[in-house]
């Protein structure tokens, strides 16, 4: 009994590693060629495994496509907390310094993965608008409600926090998109980049 779990454990341990070395080599050629260009063909042969193993894990290109993307939406999702104002919490701007630190950590690590999601997942059909659009809504949702407290706080001034949440993430969205995305993220201080970023959504370019 002992010896057929033992097989069974490693049996299942191989299984784990082919799926992840597949994935991995579809990460590799999305990244290369785009969605669209990319086949089950070259992410076969970038994995060295037969046509028959990507199968037995994923039903198609676009499958493997979104569990990529999903795997990025829960990091991103995972990176963006709520503001504590509990006893022995730090204090709220720098726990956003933080957010927006562990973001950036994210994109960077998955630079060319976040640029598929920014350019080509982006219409790619119907079920994907949904998931990239309840993905912003999620982090509207978390934005405005550190607005909301932050106005109960006295910390915010008066403002539509609706209107406002949308403002601040598309000006990171924005921001993503040309530090990590068009240019080399090498050339930034990541420090000087999240104090600009808390900065400038804290207090405007007015004196």
């Amino acid at each position: 009994m002992a010896a057929i779990d033992g097989r069974r454990l490693r049996a299942g341990r191989q299984r784990l590693q082919r799926r992840t070395q597949v994935l991995a080599a579809a990460r590799d050629v999305f990244a290369e060629r785009g969605y669209h260009a990319a086949s089950i063909s070259r992410i076969v042969a970038r994995a060295r495994v037969a046509r028959g193993t990507f199968y037995l894990y994923f039903e198609s290109k676009r499958a493997i496509f979104e569990e990529l993307v999903d795997d990025l939406l829960r990091q991103l999702r995972g990176a963006v907390r709520r503001i504590g104002v509990g006893e022995g919490d730090p204090p709220p701007i720098d726990q956003l310094r933080a957010t927006v630190e562990r973001v950036l950590d994210v994109v960077a690590e998955h630079r060319d993965l976040t640029r598929l999601l920014m350019h080509e997942a982006v219409g790619l059909d119907e079920d994907f608008d949904t998931k990239l659009r309840d993905f912003y809504d999620s982090i509207v949702v978390l934005i405005r409600g550190a607005l909301d407290l932050g106005q109960s706080l006295g910390l915010v001034c008066p403002c539509d926090s609706a209107l406002v949440a949308y403002c601040v993430l598309g000006s990171f969205k924005e921001l993503v998109y040309q530090l990590l995305i068009v240019r080399d993220p090498l050339a930034f201080d990541r420090k000087a980049v999240v104090r600009a970023v808390v900065d400038y959504n804290l207090r405007g370019v007015f004196r």
